[in-house]
């Protein structure tokens, strides 16, 4: 675990800085000079573009003076040779940005410089540029640092546009995603007082699935996540709060985590987050905090409609992406979750799960200690359809006999998240209003499986009898079932290629054609083409449009498990599901517009001359 930041390092951005380091001085030996065109070529306050090395220039002449500067503006990148020059002061035509023409100083108090390069005029005529031998990688490192300021500046003015512009500079001058996604997680719970929001799940989620998407849609995915974390956060940071001090006796697991239970149930979360912190700073191993996280999250029946679970597991998820680094800000939010949200068995709908469930609470010892004796092997498809059962007081007796046969635990939340994807396959369009309630359940099973793995428990086994009950109720928004496409189901179309398959997908979700799309994947599938390439083309179609959380978990659960399979069925009825979750959402397209302008300015295109033929 890392170190917690001082209370001085809280007034950046945590362990990405935002400040480029100091480059070294360059002396006139270090330089190496370029030619460029004939001096007379240019008119007086004439701004001409160049390309030497790698690096952009914007040069111009004001008497018998030439001046060379970098040609991207450092506010959004508007070539500077279309600027022009007044008294010295070179303006920019965009947003009026103006900048001294001789050293690059940028006269807005809050705005980067321009890089400023020496010119000569020389005897055979011609104009000669001075560019340091290391100048490509110092002008790399100065748009990334710039860039790093512009993606603050944008998370800060909630601007999809100033966002995209900086991930559009960041990743062309090289900056590794991690780098991005770790500003953003880091920005996204620093900045916020509310619980793990949807911005760091996405942002997540752009990490987990980044080799399942198309490396044209790398960006869209990142302005998505940094997107949602600027309209849930706001320009005051959180509060710093410190571990316990070191003392000579530490405090035993066992006190911490009794501890660290009645605060959450007390919903005291300066208490419990300090717990937390505690545990990251004695530098105890990410198992640890897992059970801790994951015991208080099921502690209480499906906390917040499985969010709970399900935020942690991504929590886990983002801070091995960036190696634990900034861990003391990231771990904080989710204990905003763990108090703050919805718990069920204080809900009506649940009242009846109580007293069938309470007794079965008291057997968990027992059943985790059969469990680990013994060993069985679990129908994981079988399983699926006992799951699938309307009354769910013969399934929680069922469940409790397969894990004391010592059936895999991972198992059975493989064969919940199977049933999950029917429920979501099975969800008829009439249902439109409780789409989220079979995301929740696909997204918590997949959670439950991977908590599992992080640290499996007593405890946690509470998830999978949540879980059971939960798909019981859904059974309603099954009712009545939609079609799913029966095997051997085609339209009346034909084909050239698969390619064609995957744009007619595309053409059906563009117009909700749902059940269209639906058949048109499970034609593609039995046909046995490129999986991979149509799990591009479903990423593309979502981060085509504004999606929103329940979207993306659920495409990741179906990726997941699709791979996790060789059941032909079982991966088909995930792919299914995401296809329906996904075809069936009609929302704007605001981020993908944003990203693709920003895209088109950062290769020298203006917005001005665009064509929408």
């Amino acid at each position: 675990m890392q170190t917690p930041t001082t209370a001085l390092e809280e007034t950046g951005i945590g362990s990405i800085h935002v400040e480029a380091p100091p480059l070294p001085t360059i002396e006139e030996t270090e330089l190496v000079y370029h030619q460029l065109c004939p001096a007379e070529d240019f008119e007086e306050l004439e701004g001409k573009p160049f390309h030497v090395n790698g690096t952009h220039l914007a040069v111009f002449r004001t008497g018998d003076q030439f001046y060379a500067v970098d040609n991207r503006c450092p506010h959004m990148g508007y070539p500077m040779s279309k600027g022009s020059v007044r008294d010295g002061v070179l303006i920019c035509h965009w947003h009026h940005w103006e900048f001294d023409l001789k050293s690059g100083a940028c006269f807005l108090a809050s705005g980067d410089d321009l890089k400023a390069f020496p010119v000569e005029a020389r005897e055979d005529g011609y104009l000669y540029v001075g560019l340091a031998k290391g100048e490509r990688e110092a002008a790399k490192q100065r748009v990334i640092a710039n860039g790093k300021r512009a993606l603050e500046r944008g998370l800060k003015d909630r601007s999809t546009f100033f966002i995209a512009k900086a991930v559009t500079a960041l990743r062309d001058a090289g900056a590794a995603p991690a780098e991005i996604i770790q500003q953003g997680l880091h920005y996204g719970a620093h900045k916020s007082s509310d619980g793990w929001s949807s911005g760091v799940a996405i942002l997540t989620l752009a990490a987990n699935l980044w080799d399942d998407v198309d490396p044209d849609d790398h960006n869209l995915f990142l302005v998505h996540g940094l997107s949602q974390i600027s309209r849930r956060t706001s320009g005051s940071a959180r509060p710093y709060r410190a571990p316990f001090p070191k003392v000579n006796e530490e405090h035993n697991l066992e006190t911490l985590m009794r501890w660290f239970r009645y605060f959450i149930d007390k919903r005291h979360g300066g208490a419990a987050e300090r717990i937390l912190l505690t545990l990251n700073d004695r530098d105890y191993d990410k198992s640890v905090l897992a059970d801790f996280i994951y015991t208080a999250a099921t502690d209480y029946y499906f906390t917040g409609d499985g969010h709970a679970l399900d935020f942690a597991n991504k929590m886990f998820e983002a801070l091995d992406y960036v190696d634990w680094e900034g861990s003391h800000e990231i771990l904080r939010p989710i204990v905003v979750d763990l108090v703050g949200r919805t718990r069920h068995e204080e809900t009506s709908r649940w009242a009846d799960a109580v007293p069938v469930l309470e007794p079965i609470f008291k057997r968990l010892d027992s059943m985790w200690e059969d469990n680990q004796a013994n060993d069985a092997e679990l129908d994981i498809s079988a399983f699926a359809q006992t799951l699938l059962a309307d009354e769910f007081e013969p399934t929680v007796v069922e469940v409790e006999k397969q894990i004391r046969k010592g059936v895999k635990l991972t198992d059975i939340c493989r064969a919940m998240t199977y049933a999950s994807a029917v429920r979501t396959a099975r969800f008829h369009l009439k249902n439109e209003g409780d789409w989220h309630d079979v995301a929740n359940i696909y997204s918590y099973a997949h959670a439950l499986y991977r908590a599992f793995q992080y640290a499996p428990s007593a405890n946690l086994l509470r998830g999978i009898f949540h879980g059971v009950v939960y798909l019981a109720y859904l059974r309603w928004l099954n009712m009545p079932a939609a079609r799913i496409p029966r095997p051997g189901q085609r339209l009346d179309e034909t084909y050239a290629s698969p390619a064609k398959m995957l744009d007619r997908i595309q053409e059906f979700a563009d117009f909700q054609k749902v059940y269209e799309a639906e058949i048109l994947v499970n034609q593609y599938l039995e046909e046995g083409h490129d999986v991979e390439a149509l799990k591009r083309m479903l990423a593309h179609i979502l981060l085509r449009e504004d999606a929103e959380l329940h979207m993306f978990q659920v495409l990741e659960v179906a990726f997941r498990h699709y791979d996790l399979t060789d059941d032909f069925e079982e991966q088909r009825m995930h792919l299914l599901a995401a296809t329906r979750y996904i075809t069936a959402q009609k929302l704007m397209k605001n981020i993908l517009w944003s990203t693709e302008n920003a895209e088109r300015l950062a290769r020298g295109e203006l917005l001005s001359e665009r064509d929408d033929d």
